[in-house]
């Protein structure tokens, strides 16, 4: 009897170890993913600029494809980079499914776009609610994954930038989201990608 509780206690140790491994190394995967942060932080500033400037020529006056065709070059950039990358690292579920979870949301966002921006029935603050909330949601499903209080952070930023700009106007909405990306895109992203730099170096001096 003693003996089958001991097998049972090593046993449910190894699996909570297993999952403690599997969680490090999905953390370890989006640290990886951090220029995709700051790659797509960037694009939201070009878009916003874009979108908010008349005089930049007959296409680039066209302000309703600046989030369209900035998003999809951004997919489009992100796929071909993270291709190459993804074949020096071996996947595992939790990165599968937190990939997963960022693709659903992109395609989500991009159709949004694409839609809003040929209807024409864009009200500024309330797209920037809409935008931060989606944001929110996958940075906190991620989190919660990867139970990594840091990405929550960026989820409650957006939220927070999500019920700010629908009680604000039009310049304090559009400060508060160019803030957020600030902080949930480049900064998060340079972490990440200083957090991965820094396994590197750890993981050469231990070999």
């Amino acid at each position: 009897m003693t003996e089958n509780l001991n097998e049972m206690e090593m046993e449910l140790k190894d699996r909570l170890s297993l999952i403690e491994n599997m969680i490090a190394e999905g953390r370890r995967g989006t640290e990886s993913w951090g220029w995709v942060f700051l790659l797509w932080g960037v694009a939201y500033y070009v878009a916003i600029l874009w979108s908010s400037t008349s005089f930049l020529g007959p296409i680039w006056g066209r302000q309703y494809l600046a989030w369209p065709v900035t998003m999809s070059l951004s997919c489009v950039l992100t796929i071909v980079i993270g291709a190459r990358k993804q074949g020096k690292r071996p996947s595992t579920t939790i990165s599968r499914a937190i990939a997963a979870m960022w693709m659903a949301m992109g395609i989500s966002m991009f159709i949004l776009l694409l839609s809003l921006g040929i209807s024409g029935r864009v009200e500024q603050q309330v797209f920037i609610a809409i935008i931060a909330a989606m944001l929110g949601t996958t940075n906190a499903a991620s989190s919660f994954i990867l139970r990594w209080k840091v990405q929550f952070a960026c989820a409650v930023v957006w939220w927070a930038a999500a019920v700010i700009s629908l009680f604000s106007n039009v310049t304090q909405s559009s400060l508060v989201f160019l803030l957020a990306i600030f902080l949930c895109q480049i900064v998060f992203g340079v972490y990440g990608m200083v957090a991965e730099a820094r396994s590197r170096r750890q993981g050469a001096i231990h070999a």
